[in-house]
């Protein structure tokens, strides 16, 4: 950033803005304020929304189901399913917070929660998201010190003596 003259900050020649400077009223264009028609027609905001709708009607149930059975039976219980339910309780948070707040937002087809919610779902989604990556992109050794996925070896497979 330059100072001018009179000790302002001003922006460098070629700093972007994605609007004309001279709009009677930049409020008026607030993702907080007003429905977000410049971005799109009211039908494609209801067809995000009903997008989302299926994504959460699918997601919840699918991942509670999977963190249920898991803990509900042993013989589920390797080390494989351990990171199948980690990715569903990061699902879970993803969907509970970040694509209920995209149905309702796109309903609206504005961020009718204001500005600090907007903050607490980008934190809480990006949690979630975050935590789903942790163990799936883990290579190297595992338990054991093999190369691979922990203690899930080429014998194992196809025995039902897998989780027991």
């Amino acid at each position: 950033m330059q100072k001018s003259r009179d000790g302002r900050e001003e922006l460098p020649e070629d700093f972007f803005i994605p609007m004309a400077l001279e709009t009677p009223n930049l409020t008026a264009l607030s993702p907080f304020l007003v429905p977000q028609t410049h971005l799109g027609s009211p039908g494609v905001f209801m067809g995000m929304s009903a997008f989302m709708f299926v994504l959460i009607s699918l997601g919840v149930p699918i991942n509670a189901l999977t963190i249920f059975c898991t803990a509900k039976y042993k013989k589920l219980r390797s080390h494989l399913n351990y990171i199948l339910v980690n990715l569903a309780v990061s699902n879970l948070l993803v969907i509970c917070v970040g694509s209920t707040t995209a149905f309702y937002s796109f309903s609206q087809m504005y961020f009718a929660l204001g500005p600090t919610a907007c903050k607490i779902e980008g934190f809480a989604a990006t949690l979630g998201g975050s935590g789903g990556r942790g163990d799936v992109g883990r290579g190297g050794r595992g338990a054991e010190g093999r190369e691979g996925l922990g203690t899930l070896g080429v014998g194992d497979l196809g025995h039902g003596d897998v989780g027991s």
